[in-house]
């Protein structure tokens, strides 16, 4: 497994003039907890870098079910496709509690990418760096159990935001069953399932919203996997 900075913020990557250069043009704003970002559809006019607080990115089916795809935390970027290509948000995303971002607007984007080409190289870096991500979680979900998946998931989500404990044991808080259902697609209940799987196997130990892994490489060793390829992760501990 292994940590991608260009995963977590193409604008902390530039050189420091250029940062700073970009980060002049932004505007802080201010979102309430459940408070839309943008919505699924709209035309995007801003691109977005979370200050603090969290931001969930979220689709639904027709039925209301919500997929869930990512919560991005303080430094990651976010909003760039629809100021690239100029076609409408892909999914909708929300504030996961109050939440402050630093917001650029697509005329200052504009001048700053012909400008600097080192940004285009670092937003073709990032965003590759997803898309790579992406191929992998389309290939787990046609190819894996529900059992493999959620294991592969939970170890990638220690290896990038876990903390360890005074024991050893890679420790995630914060995530209920139900956001973990809404990463996999699945339900609260299935997942309530396999995780018990996992603990029997004493892969992980568990109460409400914690986890605790006592040794990721056994979990991710544990299920099947993909042939080829390292899995990659944003690096939120640099």
């Amino acid at each position: 497994m292994k940590k991608i900075r260009a995963l977590h913020s193409w604008i902390d990557n530039l050189p420091p003039d250029i940062r700073e250069a970009v980060v002049q043009r932004m505007r802080t704003r201010h979102y309430g907890d459940g408070e839309a970002v943008y919505m699924l559809g709209e035309e995007g006019h801003e691109l977005y870098m979370v200050a603090s607080g969290k931001i969930r990115s979220s689709n639904y089916t027709l039925r209301g079910k919500e997929i869930q795809y990512a919560v991005l935390q303080a430094g990651d970027c976010f909003g760039e496709l629809s100021l690239i290509d100029g076609l409408c948000r892909v999914h909708s995303t929300y504030a996961q509690g109050p939440a402050d971002l630093l917001v650029l607007h697509k005329r200052d984007f504009d001048e700053l990418y012909t400008t600097y080409p080192e940004i285009p190289v670092q937003i073709n870096k990032l965003l590759s760096c997803r898309l790579r991500i992406a191929h992998t979680t389309v290939d787990e979900a046609t190819a894996l159990s529900m059992n493999d998946r959620l294991a592969r998931l939970l170890g990638r989500l220690a290896y990038s935001v876990g903390v360890e404990d005074e024991h050893g044991a890679t420790v995630l808080e914060g995530f209920t069953h139900q956001n973990l259902a809404r990463m996999l697609g699945s339900n609260r209940e299935g997942i309530s399932r396999e995780l018990k799987k996992l603990e029997e196997a004493g892969l992980l130990r568990r109460s409400y919203g914690r986890v605790e892994i006592p040794d990721i490489n056994s979990l991710i060793g544990s299920c099947d996997g993909l042939v080829g390829g390292e899995q990659l992760v944003p690096d939120y501990h640099s």
